[in-house]
């Protein structure tokens, strides 16, 4: 995926066209349940998987920072 400018409105699109998470910079729909296939990055020490349904929460400002 090429290098995109995250913001809320780019979340909100992701999420209505069926994307779950935001991985290393690549966009994932996950089959199943979602907080279990979550589970298997808790022990990152910097977080590189993005709950999409979180960051559209997020601050502008931070979102800039991913």
């Amino acid at each position: 995926m090429e290098h995109i400018q995250i913001n809320r409105k780019k979340i909100e699109q992701w999420l209505a066209e069926g994307y779950d998470v935001l991985q290393e910079g690549k966009l994932l729909k996950v089959e199943g349940d979602l907080p279990e296939f979550l589970e298997q990055f808790d022990d990152e020490a910097e977080p590189k998987t993005y709950l999409l349904k979180e960051l559209v929460t997020w601050p502008e400002e931070e979102l800039k920072k991913l």
